[in-house]
């Protein structure tokens, strides 16, 4: 490190080194605006991107891109009101219609008999096992968690799916959301019952649940347990040994001086330990007088097995899996077919899946899988019999046009439409000043706030000024409006004046009603596409646009092309990021440069100042000896 001297001399020397490095840290401070301007502009980008975002997620797709939204169809339910719902689609016929529902549609459904109340969504498969995770160290927790719990629906496999640590509602989740089990499973708090429902409904409906051979069941741990029975060990006398059976079990005898084994687990709360020499058959004694425990336990033919003995079920606790491990594990039902006596609804019967029995003006309609189907346009949704002690009291449905709905969507997007462009349009228009370039920390020491922020507002204005990606947006948008202005005159709806840049504009609302009240369809053909094409609407002619230049944006500048948050991180591999990349490299060299110079003359001012140190009391001393 340099001493730095303001010396006897008398001369400033920080004054001087400053003013010798004036050159190059004007050089760097040139550096850090050209990069802050860099950030600034890919901030605008960010900007820019999340309003094309929000305006082809939100307002185009999800909004008005609906298919209720240019929906000018309503439906009034009169008689039996409660029985039927009814949505008339855009596509709805005028006609009227009578609805008799004589039964509803059933889905085949498969429900296990429950643990009753008290066990939430959130408990864990281990804990439906009887095994506290946390109690467990990490490599007894490891082992546990190698146990799978892996089932197949309608074919479909979850092989390695789910674990101990795996909670119920986690558990309903991944089969639901796996489309080809064709199925519903749910969970029922009040009940303890875990439950899968056909989705395809009907007579036709389908609920194949297997437990693959060697794989722990899922549907055993829904189910109250009064009887145990494990695989069994083989032929092995009761006079054995646990440490016997594990020798069995493992293949080899134990390794030479390795520890005893203790296993620890509990029966209805009753807690069991067992040394490995423990025999089976002082091991089931002792269970067996254990008149807590509730349990009646037996051994036969190398099976071990567990009935109650004046409790209402057997719950087993600690780590019960790794004793029974040693007789090969529980089965709580006959593996690997479909007879898991275990799913069954209340009057132990699988629970069929029928359709629905229903009548429209008079006419019986087939294969009604579901309690919800659309005819003449409109979705019905049964939701109670019409037909009660022989009497029936049926739906009455009427269609009419409502143009409300599809008047407000057109209006709402003709309004976030404008916005866009103008703020497009305002951006790229926006004034540049050359002359404000960012202020550095020592410019800010000599001004204001309000100044400093006055002149910061200069400095970012017009970073995007005639931007070739905005333009071309803005050119791709207006160009999908100028294909479909015939139709949109047609309505009421024209472009503004030239110097208004494309905005759109609601001449005649009145004939805007009219259309849509009397052609609902033209109206949809134009803004959602015809049924035919139902991608070649303008709401999806602009969203591809849109989809366009924010691929584009985030090309060049690193943006995230998925989302409307502007504070959202760059990608570092673009144009931007690594020009970004580059101007740090070269601030950083920069620094360490002007760091050695300015270290430099210190080091020669220094041994200037000592120098003449030497010279002035060479001179003092010369003067004294002559005097």
């Amino acid at each position: 490190m340099v001493t730095r001297v303001n010396g006897f001399s008398g001369m400033d020397i920080d004054s001087m080194v400053k003013s010798m490095m004036a050159t190059k840290n004007l050089r760097l401070d040139r550096l850090n605006q050209d990069k802050q301007v860099l950030q600034w502009q890919r901030e605008s980008y960010r900007e820019i991107s999340s309003k094309l975002y929000d305006f082809r997620i939100n307002k185009l797709a999800d909004k008005y891109g609906a298919p209720s939204a240019m929906n000018a169809n309503k439906s009034i339910v009169s008689g039996n009101t409660t029985a039927v719902k009814a949505e008339a689609r855009a596509s709805a016929t005028m006609a009227e219609m009578k609805v008799s529902v004589e039964k509803l549609a059933v889905a085949k459904t498969l429900e296990t008999p429950g643990l009753g109340q008290g066990v939430s969504s959130t408990t864990t498969l281990a804990s439906l096992d009887g095994v506290d995770l946390s109690s467990l160290s990490a490599v007894e927790r490891a082992e546990y968690n190698a146990k799978k719990f892996d089932i197949t629906i309608n074919n479909v496999s979850f092989k390695d799916k789910f674990t101990g640590a795996t909670s119920i509602s986690s558990l309903i989740s991944v089969i639901n959301s796996d489309a080809q089990a064709d199925v519903v499973a749910s969970y029922d708090e009040a009940t303890g019952k875990l439950s899968f429902a056909s989705k395809s409904g009907g007579a036709d409906g389908k609920v194949d649940i297997r437990t693959p051979s060697g794989s722990n069941s899922i549907i055993a741990l829904f189910s109250k347990k009064t009887s145990i029975e494990t695989k069994g060990a083989g032929n092995v006398t009761q006079d054995k040994t646990l440490a016997d059976l594990k020798t069995l079990l493992d293949g080899k005898a134990p390794e030479p001086g390795a520890a005893a084994k203790t296993y620890s687990f509990s029966i209805n709360g009753e807690k069991f330990e067992f040394k490995d020499t423990t025999s089976i058959e002082s091991m089931v004694k002792e269970i067996n007088d254990n008149t807590k425990a509730k349990v009646t336990a037996s051994f036969d033919q190398g099976k071990l097995s567990f009935v109650t003995n004046g409790g209402d079920e057997i719950n087993l606790g600690g780590k019960s899996y790794e004793f029974l491990a040693l007789f090969k594990g529980a089965v709580p039902f006959k593996e690997g077919t479909n007879a898991l006596e275990s799913l069954k609804d209340k009057d132990g019967n699988e629970i069929p899946g029928s359709d629905a029995i229903v009548k429209v003006n008079g006419q019986a309609i087939n294969n009604i899988r579901t309690n919800t189907f659309t005819i003449n346009g409109v979705q019905l949704t049964l939701q109670e019999e019409t037909l009660k002690n022989g009497v029936d009291n049926p739906v009455i449905i009427k269609n009419q046009t409502d143009p409300d709905k599809a008047l407000e969507t057109i209006k709402g997007f003709i309004d976030d439409y404008n916005k866009l462009i103008q703020s497009l349009n305002s951006t790229i228009r926006e004034t540049k000043y050359s002359d404000f370039r960012p202020l550095t920390d020592e410019n800010k020491k000599e001004m204001k706030e309000s100044e400093i922020l006055a002149w910061t507002e200069k400095s970012k204005s017009g970073l995007l000024k005639n931007n070739d990606i905005i333009k071309s947006v803005l050119s791709d948008m207006r160009s999908e409006i100028t294909k479909v202005l015939g139709p949109l005159s047609a309505m009421g709806i024209t472009t503004g004046s030239y110097s208004e840049n494309g905005k759109l504009i609601i001449k005649d609302e009145a004939k805007l009603r009219g259309i849509i009240s009397t052609n609902p369809q033209a109206v949809i053909d134009v803004f959602q596409g015809p049924v035919a094409a139902p991608n070649d609407g303008l709401f999806d002619k602009l969203a591809d646009k849109a989809t366009t230049a924010i691929q584009r944006i985030s090309e060049r500048s690193g943006t995230n092309r998925f989302t409307t948050d502007i504070t959202s991180t760059f990608s570092a591999e673009n144009p931007m990021g690594r020009q970004l990349k580059e101007y740090n490299s070269r601030i950083s060299t920069m620094q360490r440069n002007i760091s050695t110079t300015e270290n430099r003359y210190y080091k020669q001012f220094a041994a200037m100042e000592k120098a003449m140190t030497q010279l002035q009391s060479q001179s003092s001393s010369l003067l004294a000896k002559l005097g």
